[in-house]
């Protein structure tokens, strides 16, 4: 395994408080800022994956817009139900860029 680093988005093209869903390798994730800060997650709500374009963030969770569903930015847990969970991965601003880290087989 190896960690991968991607270039996923320019800072001005995310919103901030609404997911925006990127390119992240062979897949994509869902990037946030909220209160000045910057966080990835998955992309999709696990309880019937829904898309989180577009999901708000609310005192530091994520609202999934299908079913109300909130996801901890920091940690990905689910706040609402037990078992739930969206992965979390390392975001860094580099001049207006953002980047995104995951782990790839190689």
């Amino acid at each position: 395994m190896r960690r991968a680093r991607y270039a996923v988005a320019k800072t001005c093209d995310v919103a901030p408080d609404k997911g925006t869903i990127v390119k992240l390798g062979g897949g994509e994730c869902a990037l946030f800022r909220h209160n000045g800060r910057w966080h990835a997650t998955g992309s999709l709500c696990p309880h019937q994956n829904a898309l989180l374009e577009g999901a708000p963030v609310e005192n530091g969770a994520i609202v999934c817009m299908r079913h109300g569903y909130r996801f901890d930015l920091k940690t990905g847990d689910c706040l609402t139900v037990g078992g739930y969970g969206v992965p979390v991965f390392p975001v860094e601003i580099e001049g207006d860029t953002v980047f995104v880290s995951v782990w790839e087989y190689d």
